[in-house]
């Protein structure tokens, strides 16, 4: 019975291992109604553990949107609600020209409604609205901010989970008539990627486990 339960055991460290690092895919609400069309399920934003804490330096989370373009729009501005978990490291892109700080108009757009105040260093602001933001499905920003104060992925995950941490974006020339809405993330959807040698090695852990229940039975 003690072999059961220490196999046991050492499949559930092997899944808490997998899940502890596991990135989260935020899906995003619209708050405002400007444009005809809601493309709300076009936007993700993966959140991700980027490298670990080397040389006495912060872990770093990275945060990188994506627009699949199914319907014309452009993520223009990206704003953090609130910030003391977090301090901004860089920006990586492709395709598009954010600089952080400074985004313009200063709050999540509709933000107001919701109690949505952005910090303001946190923000990213296209240069050159819209054609400069993500417009294409293949642009991406990537986000990255230092893990201060004893923060952790983790905690991060649990902030965005309720609402203590929030992202907002601004949509601008949204569809044929090209107007702009704001959107605020939802909860995250934890996704634990299980290689196929670690799905094998558990599955044959777990085979190992009934064969013994059933030879002690």
């Amino acid at each position: 019975m003690s072999m059961v339960r220490n196999t046991v055991a050492v499949l559930g460290l092997a899944i808490g291992s997998a899940a502890m690092a596991a990135p989260v895919t935020v899906n995003f609400t619209r708050i405002t109604s400007n444009s005809s069309q809601n493309v709300a399920s076009q936007f993700t934003c993966v959140v991700d553990l980027f490298q670990a804490a080397s040389g006495g330096n912060p872990e770093v989370v990275s945060f990188r949107f994506q627009n699949a373009v199914g319907i014309q729009s452009s993520i223009s501005e990206v704003y953090y609600d609130d910030g003391p978990l977090l301090g901004i490291a860089s920006l990586s892109q492709q395709g598009a020209n954010f600089v952080g700080g400074g985004a313009n108009p200063g709050n999540l757009p509709g933000g107001n409604t919701i109690g949505f105040n952005a910090t303001q260093i946190f923000s990213a602001d296209a240069q050159g609205n819209p054609s400069n933001g993500l417009d294409v499905a293949s642009d991406y920003l990537e986000m990255r901010f230092n893990l201060i104060n004893g923060t952790t992925f983790q905690g991060i995950v649990d902030s965005l989970q309720s609402g203590a941490l929030r992202i907002g974006m601004h949509v601008r020339a949204i569809g044929q008539d090209g107007n702009s809405d704001g959107f605020v993330n939802t909860p995250p959807t934890v996704v634990i990627p299980l290689p196929g040698a670690a799905g094998m090695g558990i599955a044959g852990l777990m085979g190992i486990a009934a064969v013994r229940r059933r030879r002690m039975a």
